[in-house]
């Protein structure tokens, strides 16, 4: 019992159920345990468990985090990444959706759901800030993060100084920093609650379908008038 529970508590972060003791215990065979890991690996709740720790280094948050705190739905995100552990990424896809998923020939949806990985930063509703100060705190936030993140080296130090005992420059630091200087977003986002651009449309397969079909008729009844 105690070796099912530490089991699963690694692996899916849940304590066994009754029936999942009872069914253990009472298994005879030399591959007892085996099937019981294959289990867990197999279970939804892997992902989740999995995920935790790549969330926190996304800085993964459900608000904007600033004084006027508003709600902030990453959601899709969170659930890609628990989804990549479940269907068992390679760290390489992994890793180049959520940097660059937007920019690998013809993207999919989840590809670019993946790049949201790089909009996670605090961002600011306040009425009073200067708004080219705070974009660029945002690409400053998505250096440092991908320093600790996919690199494993915090970067931020070197924003203002070079130091011989860090292993990049400043030079170094702006010439990544380069790399995320190029989104078209605001520094001072809407007080109305919308979700900060650049955005994406997540409609569910049935709307897709009346969006596509609305599309369809559009362009038709244009061909009509031509």
């Amino acid at each position: 019992e105690v070796l099912l529970r530490r089991v699963s508590l690694d692996l899916t972060g849940l304590n066994p159920t009754l029936e999942e003791i009872d069914s253990f215990v009472k298994d005879d065979s030399p591959q007892a345990y085996e099937k019981q890991v294959d289990r867990l690996l197999a279970s939804p709740h892997f992902g989740e468990k999995m995920a935790v720790d790549w969330l926190d280094l996304a800085r993964f948050s459900d608000s904007h985090g600033y004084t006027v705190d508003r709600v902030l739905d990453m959601s899709p995100y969170r659930d890609w990444v628990i989804s990549a552990y479940n269907n068992n990424y390679p760290y390489d896809k992994f890793i180049q959706w959520q940097l660059a998923g937007d920019l690998m020939p013809n993207p999919t949806k989840e590809m670019l759901i993946a790049t949201a990985f790089n909009r996670i930063h605090q961002q600011n509703t306040e009425g009073g800030i200067i708004e080219e100060e705070f974009r660029t705190e945002y690409v400053v936030d998505r250096t440092n993060t991908t320093g600790v993140a996919i690199m494993g080296l915090p970067v931020g130090c070197a924003r203002c100084h070079d130091h011989k005992y860090d292993p990049i420059s400043q030079k170094n630091y702006y010439e990544m920093f380069a790399f995320f200087n190029n989104v078209k977003e605001a520094g001072q986002i809407s007080f109305n609650d919308a979700m900060p651009s650049p955005t994406m449309l997540l409609p569910s397969e049935e709307k897709e379908k009346i969006i596509k079909y609305i599309k369809e008729e559009i362009s038709g009844a244009e061909q009509r008038i031509v």
